[in-house]
Formats: structure tokens, sequence, C-alpha cells
């Protein structure tokens, strides 16, 4: 009964409100701390040069000017898209922001996560869960927005968390993991040296065994384009690569139970999830194997938008064992 209203009260925190409308509306973060007049970034560098220095390093900083994001805003709904990475912002139109934009126009800046939680204060994985959990648009006849769906979740990494620490009774939040000895880098999928440390890869009889060290949630999590594959190949390069496993989210439009509208959600679901070891089989001939992190679609990488080495991330390569090699006594 304990895990279930832990992670009902988690969830019914991330519908959207002002505080966190989730890209419904502009974010209203209520008036900024110690009689400042406003949030602007460059005022708490002058309390907090470290944190607001190692912030603009961040993925959360740069949300909006993203290569990866700015070539999604290109196909996709604008205002919706803007209203989260960039919670702050007013111009909410796809392309480059002119030259001097503020930093409340290029992603998410302090007020996003230091302001007032009011009620939700309590609830675990705040504030995180007002960003970083959320439903897939439920669309009219007319493809206009008219909530959010509350059973088929676009992004579910704190639902994720929450049962993992109800099985694992796992006490870390999301910042011990995210934001060790107080980095507001806040690593994540802009740190390739995270994504690797998180990764176990053995190779065991013609297969490998992939599993995860020190994740609390799904692999990949978040953005439900990101996937993971498992490739192989007969030299060290890669040039024809063949893909033998993946993990992530497969989407469809259909009717759900709960929701008199149509709208997307995942009706396939093969993402690693935390204590579990996943064994992939090898083909016959296969001499090298590697496992890439995809940042977005395979639909997306196919149309030709995106640059290989922009949307993919190569998180492990070795070459394989000889099969003869590993019976030999």
């Amino acid at each position: 009964m304990h895990a279930l209203v832990l992670l009902t009260c988690s969830l019914l925190a991330t519908a959207p409100s002002p505080r966190f409308p989730q890209g419904t509306a502009r974010m209203e973060p209520g008036p900024a701390p110690h009689g400042l007049p406003d949030w602007d970034a460059q005022r708490c560098a002058e309390c907090h040069p470290a944190q607001v220095e190692s912030w603009r390093n961040s993925g959360h900083a740069n949300g909006r000017i993203d290569d990866v994001f700015q070539v999604a805003l290109t196909e996709d709904r604008p205002a919706w898209c803007v209203q989260c990475h960039a919670p702050l912002a007013r111009n909410l139109e796809r392309g480059a922001l002119p030259a001097g934009a503020s930093t409340e126009e290029q992603g998410v800046t302090c007020a996003g996560c230091h302001a007032t939680l009011g009620e939700a204060s309590a609830t675990p994985a705040m504030p995180c869960a007002g960003c970083h959990q959320f439903g897939f648009p439920v669309l009219d006849g007319n493809g206009q927005r008219v909530r959010l769906s509350a059973t088929q979740w676009q992004q579910d990494t704190v639902g994720e968390w929450t049962r993992w620490q109800q099985q694992s009774r796992d006490t870390r939040q999301c910042t011990d993991c995210h934001m060790p000895r107080g980095d507001h880098g806040l690593g994540g999928t802009r740190r390739t040296e995270s994504l690797k440390a998180a990764l176990v890869v053995e190779q065991t009889r013609g297969a490998l065994s992939v599993s995860m060290r020190e994740v609390g949630h799904a692999f990949p999590t978040g953005d439900v384009m990101r996937w993971v594959s498992v490739e192989v190949a007969s030299e060290p390069l890669f040039e024809s690569p063949r893909t033998v496993a993946t993990f992530g989210r497969r989407l469809e439009v259909r009717a759900w139970p709960g929701e008199p509208l149509p709208h997307l959600g995942a009706v396939e679901d093969t993402r690693l999830r935390p204590g579990e070891t996943r064994r992939v089989p090898l083909p016959e001939g296969a001499r090298y194997a590697r496992i890439v992190y995809h940042l977005v679609s395979r639909e997306q990488e196919d149309s030709g938008l995106y640059p290989a080495g922009l949307s993919r991330l190569v998180l492990w390569a070795a070459p394989l064992q000889s099969r003869h090699k590993e019976h030999a006594p």
C-alpha cells in the first residue's frame, strides 16, 4: 500500500500546473528570493559563481539551443517543445535565436528548479518530477492538444525510479546520482562518460550480456525517441553494421483504456530495467560488436536531417572472442 501511495503522489504532483506546466504554458516561478528583482542567472552568479558556471555547460542551460533539439524542432510542435526546453521563454518560434538572447530563451534556468515548490515540496523527486514525468499529448479531431494523457507516459523517468526504489528499498534521490557533490552540470545524455559508466557488457559464449550499474530507472529513459542498438560487423570501422538487438519503445496512435480519444503511446517497451541482465545472441561470423545510444528515432535518423556524429553515441565497442577459443579446454 505504501508503494502505491508514494507512486500516486509522485504522479499527481506532475500534473500540469502554473509552476510546472509541462509545455502547456510558460512557467510561473513566482517572485525571486532575497528581494531580488528577477530570476536572472547572472544575479545568482554573484553569490553562487561555481554553481552557475557548472550549469552554463549543462544540457539544461542549453536545452533549446542544443543541435539535436533544433533539428527536431523543424518537424514538431514548436510551442510545446520550447516551453519544456526553455520554460521561461517568450519567443516560441522555430529557428536560431537572435544574438544576445537571454538565458531564459536558451534553456532551463535557475528558477526552473529553485523556485518555490509549495505543497509539492514533500513529494519524492520534486522538482525533477515536475518536468521529467508527463503524458503523451491527447489531440482532438482538429489536431489541437486538449490535455496530456494520464495513462500513457511520454516520459516516465520518475515513475520508473519510484518503482525501482520500492523494489530495492534504496533511499537515493535523483540528485544523489545526477548532482554528486552539488554538481550543477546535471549529468545525463549530454555526458557520454556517464552513459558509458552506467553500462556493463560481458562476452559469454556467442552472446553479449548487457546490464546496468548504479541506475535507478530504465535505460534509456526520458525522451521517447531515444533508443539503444547492439550492432555487429566483420571489420572494426563498422562500415556495414548489422543491428542484432534494440532497447527502446515502439509507438502507435490508438485507443487506450480510460481515454476516449486515440493518441500516441507505447505498444512495446524493450528497454533495460534496473537489476536486469539482457542476453543478446551474436550471429556466426561477427568479429566486432558495439553498443550505440541514439538520441533520435530510427525514422528521424533515416530522414537524413541528423548527421550520425550528432545523434549517435558509441558507448562500448570491442573485438569479439572467437567461439573456438571460448570452447577450448
